[in-house]
């Protein structure tokens, strides 16, 4: 075959020009160096340009960190705690404004500041939204949650977090969730805080382990011998102080069968046994970690005659939580249905039903009955005319609204004493000491934030009141 001058293998026609030799254009490192640009391109406008060009006011509910909680906030985003707990409530969050859940709609001014800013937003929301976590569990149910989540929610996917090496660190953890939701979150404490201090004095308890401390320490016990309730009040009187009265006598609208008393141990055995432990005597792994313990299920005593161990109140102990206890609600959790089939089955854990293959039996079931000195008591209070003290729309402080809260079954113009024999519960005295706790709380972390150099809003914005959203 005939080559051309230039030794090709073929000539070319008369005026045509070979094409230059092929190169690639885009380069492996053209298309690294395109990549990269592009995508930091993204996050500049995405990510850094928002957090340093939008800068809304401070919204009425907001509230610095202190500088313990600050110190948390570092540990709950060294550990990477955002990536499955979301720091906001969305709109579409069909749970918004429910008792339980979320009770408002985060606004952008509710991340006002470098403490709180950029706001840990997550990704996944593998576990709960923890934006208004703040007030709804009390501090040693934290730690507990803390060092095994299984020991407060069995069914709870949550990695441990015993690499805290101190019980500094773990309690400096505590106050970043405790204090995370603005106002309305250090309210929400407050009421914690002070039905906490109640509780134990009423019932004769020390405080709570510190740390992770509850690990390796006894289940803590009360102190009887200090408890002089009074002789003309119900000795269970404080403890329905928590429950609302329309509970008090109220009895399981479900039948006893065998059918539900299984669903009920089911239910159970799903939900109860880190606290209150698998023979159902409050003795569960997480029991260690928490002042007042867990509630003991198995006298039979309690179960057919104690003044605040009816039907009722237990389902609404269930449905709505305990403050100053362990006892969360699970009423966002839990049907009605199955809340009272497990009131059911509690009446027969005395009579052995936790054990292994233990079918629980409609014969099992211990009936309860109000004793004479309960129907006194409710008879002599609960005759208010229509029931109007009942109304938290009446009452326009916040700090009435919490006390409220978390003494639904005290009426404005009840008043008793704790089993200490001196302290006084009525809902006068717990606004008090509820505003006193949230105003230490609220003063302590604007003196931190002031002293770390923190960009605050006006004055104003610290001495509004805060506000009870979804309780209106």
């Amino acid at each position: 075959m005939e080559r051309d001058e230039r030794g090709d293998r073929e000539p070319l026609p008369r005026g045509w020009v070979r094409h230059p030799t092929e190169r690639m254009l885009i380069t492996p490192l053209v298309a690294g160096v395109g990549g990269l640009l592009a995508f930091f391109t993204v996050v500049a406008i995405v990510v850094w340009l928002p957090i340093h060009t939008f800068d809304p006011p401070a919204s009425e509910d907001w509230a610095p960190l202190s500088n313990t909680a600050l110190k948390g906030r570092n540990l709950f985003a060294q550990n990477g705690c955002y990536v499955c707990h979301s720091g906001y409530s969305r709109p579409q969050d069909v749970r918004e404004a429910l008792y339980f859940l979320y009770p408002k709609v985060s606004q952008p001014g509710d991340f006002y500041g470098s403490d709180q800013s950029p706001n840990l937003l997550g990704t996944e929301r593998t576990g709960p939204d923890l934006s208004q976590e703040s007030g709804w569990h009390p501090n040693d149910w934290q730690r507990a949650h803390f060092y095994d989540p299984r020991f407060m929610d069995p069914m709870s996917l949550m990695p441990d977090m015993k690499s805290l090496f101190s019980d500094k660190q773990v309690d400096e953890l505590v106050m970043f969730v405790e204090e995370r939701s603005g106002k309305s979150g250090l309210l929400r404490y407050a009421g914690q805080l002070y039905s906490k201090h109640v509780v134990l004095l009423n019932q004769g308890f020390p405080e709570a382990y510190k740390g992770f401390q509850g690990a390796h320490k006894p289940i803590v016990e009360a102190n009887e011998k200090g408890l002089k309730p009074p002789s003309t009040q119900l000795e269970e009187a404080p403890n329905l102080s928590q429950i609302d009265r329309s509970y008090w006598l109220s009895g399981d609208p479900l039948p006893v069968t065998e059918q539900n008393l299984m669903r009920g141990k089911e239910v159970f055995l799903q939900r109860c046994v880190g606290c209150h432990g698998l023979k159902g005597n409050g003795k569960g792994p997480g029991a260690s970690f928490l002042s007042p313990p867990p509630a003991d299920f198995t006298s039979a005593d309690d179960a057919c005659c104690g003044g605040d161990t009816g039907p009722g109140d237990f389902y609404y102990r269930i449905l709505r939580g305990w403050p100053g206890t362990a006892m969360e609600n699970f009423g966002e959790r839990l049907s009605v249905d199955d809340i009272w089939r497990v009131v059911l089955f509690l009446k027969t854990i005395p009579n052995g039903t936790l054990a292994h293959y233990r079918v629980p039996e409609p014969k099992d079931y211990i009936v309860w009955q109000p004793t004479k000195e309960l129907k006194a008591w409710v008879k002599t209070h609960q005759q208010l005319a229509n029931n109007a003290d009942f109304d938290k729309r009446m009452a326009k402080d916040p700090y009435v609204q919490e006390a409220m809260r978390v003494f639904p079954g005290l009426a404005p113009g009840d008043s008793m004493r704790l089993n200490d024999g001196t302290t006084e519960l009525s809902i006068r005295s717990a606004a008090a000491g509820i505003k006193a706790l949230y105003m230490d709380m609220l003063n302590r972390a604007w003196a931190d934030a002031k002293a770390r150099g923190e960009k605050l809003p006006p004055e104003t914005n610290k001495t509004a009141p805060p506000t009870v959203p979804g309780q209106q």
